[in-house]
């Protein structure tokens, strides 16, 4: 089963073999999604359609990115 990420824009994600896929862009239809435009280490570019997205089974290795902006946004709370 597949472990569903949804696309950000930027973001790294790895896949089960290793490789890093980043997300370039997004692509909607009549306001819906539909596409994710991503791109490997190698500089190969992809457009894949949402459903075939979600069966990639990716995982966020970007993630260290929302921690730290999380860090920052707090830092100028009053």
């Amino acid at each position: 089963m597949a472990v569903k990420q949804e696309p950000v824009p930027g973001y790294y994600y790895i896949n089960l073999t290793g490789q890093l896929i980043k997300v370039k862009a997004l692509l909607y239809v009549e306001a819906h999604l539909a596409r994710v435009v991503v791109e490997y280490l190698d500089g190969k570019i992809l457009n894949i359609r949402l459903d075939e997205w979600n069966w990639l089974d990716l995982s966020v290795y970007s993630e260290w990115l929302e921690t730290r902006n999380l860090e920052s946004e707090l830092e100028y709370e009053v």
